[in-house]
């Protein structure tokens, strides 16, 4: 799976000091972004996914990715914050 070169560290006088998490689309729960990712998959890689349901059975040359933790390094950047 896709890691991180960006490790998030919230600076100490943030009002965010917890996190970062993911919510998930129904805002029913959360987990840490720490091996989260965004990816594409092959056509192939789509057919394993809807075969199992489970991004498991997708293997690596099948799909492309960007960490969560590489998104936010990449926001605070454009965006001059320190998330």
């Amino acid at each position: 799976m896709a890691d991180s070169q960006f490790p998030i560290e919230n600076p100490k006088d943030s009002q965010f000091n917890n996190g970062p998490y993911m919510v998930l689309s129904d805002a029913s729960t959360f987990d840490s972004t720490d091996g989260c990712f965004i990816a594409y998959v092959t056509d192939q890689g789509q057919e394993e996914l809807e075969a199992i349901s489970d991004f498991k059975g997708v293997e690596n040359n099948q799909f492309g990715s960007v960490t969560l933790n590489e998104l936010i390094d990449a926001y605070n950047k454009v965006h001059g914050t320190n998330l």
